[in-house]
């Protein structure tokens, strides 16, 4: 069964901050990138984070290496506008993700 892991991942100085998300260089590969590891199971939840702009991951793999090799296939990550700057094995006790090993 799969462990969860909550990563943390930051717009870097590549990110232009006059623009929305949507609006980025490289949105749409971003977008489908992400939707395929969604729609797998692999991402479990994710949501910026309002106060510091950070993106909170909640991922169901089976190691962090695996988290980070296809976190690395992102294609924002690829052209730098975005980095992993945290991740952990998390072992949720209330609300945890369907198919998260119980901690």
């Amino acid at each position: 069964m799969a462990k969860t892991f909550v990563a943390l991942v930051e717009r870097t100085a590549m990110w232009d901050h006059s623009k929305q998300a949507h609006e980025q260089d490289g949105f749409a590969d971003h977008a489908a990138y992400m939707g395929g590891l969604e729609q797998e199971g692999f991402i479990a939840m994710a949501g910026l984070l309002a106060q510091s702009e950070e993106v909170l991951f909640i991922f169901l793999a089976n190691s962090e290496e695996e988290v980070r090799q296809r976190l690395a296939q992102d294609p924002w990550q690829r052209s730098g506008q975005a980095k992993l700057t945290r991740l952990e094995e998390a072992h949720f006790r209330i609300g945890a993700p369907a198919g998260a090993a119980p901690g």
